[in-house]
């Protein structure tokens, strides 16, 4: 099945919105990875599913979601049966939920609003985190073609909103122990691959990371 491209997503989140609307609700919900890349940030032509959390949903709450993806799925055959999930929440420590959704919520920034639902991105700062460890050979799943460009859209995204040009060295350490990753040598290799990426994607004379 090909995956679905930022059209086809945006049609079936307005689905799974019309869906809860009709119910009478109103869901947020944080989406991480590629949704981020292929609806807000075009850096991507298409992923494979959209991957969300939010500590604060109830179980109505995700009830209405899961209801709404199915109803989207018959609207739009081209959608795997997982394409809206959750899953996500299994590789984010319980401590840090509840840290993650207060940050995403601080950060609004909104890929996604209708009336019934709305999708935040994830931290910029954790999903840039996340590359940087699965790219040091840290994650549970092997380093992708697309990891290092996402590291660089999101790092870009991070310093954008904070009107910076540079984030420390040691504010990146900070990030992982915040997110409880591992800090190994082959991290600061990838540190020194973000530096050399970044200078050349966005045509700077300095590092990013100092």
């Amino acid at each position: 099945m090909l995956e679905p491209d930022r059209n086809t997503l945006i049609s079936a989140l307005r689905n799974v919105a019309a869906y809860i609307a009709k119910k009478k609700g109103e869901v947020t919900v944080i989406a991480v990875g590629g949704a981020v890349n292929t609806i807000y940030l075009e850096s991507r032509h298409a992923t494979h599913d959209v991957d969300f959390f939010n500590n604060y949903l109830t179980a109505a709450d995700f009830e209405l979601v899961v209801k709404g993806a199915r109803e989207a799925i018959k609207r739009d055959s081209r959608l795997d049966e997982s394409w809206f999930n959750n899953r996500t929440i299994l590789f984010i420590p319980m401590d840090q939920q509840k840290a993650l959704t207060e940050q995403a919520f601080a950060q609004q920034e909104v890929i996604f609003r209708e009336g019934g639902l709305t999708v935040l991105a994830a931290p910029w700062q954790y999903a840039f985190c996340c590359k940087v460890d699965r790219l040091a050979g840290g994650g549970l799943n092997s380093a992708r073609s697309y990891d290092l460009d996402d590291a660089l859209q999101y790092l870009n995204r991070y310093l954008m909103n904070r009107g910076e040009a540079q984030v420390p060295y040691t504010t990146v350490r900070q990030w992982f122990s915040q997110y409880s990753l591992r800090w190994t040598s082959a991290n600061d290799a990838v540190v020194a691959r973000v530096n050399v990426a970044y200078r050349a994607r966005f045509r700077l004379s300095h590092d990013v990371i100092v």
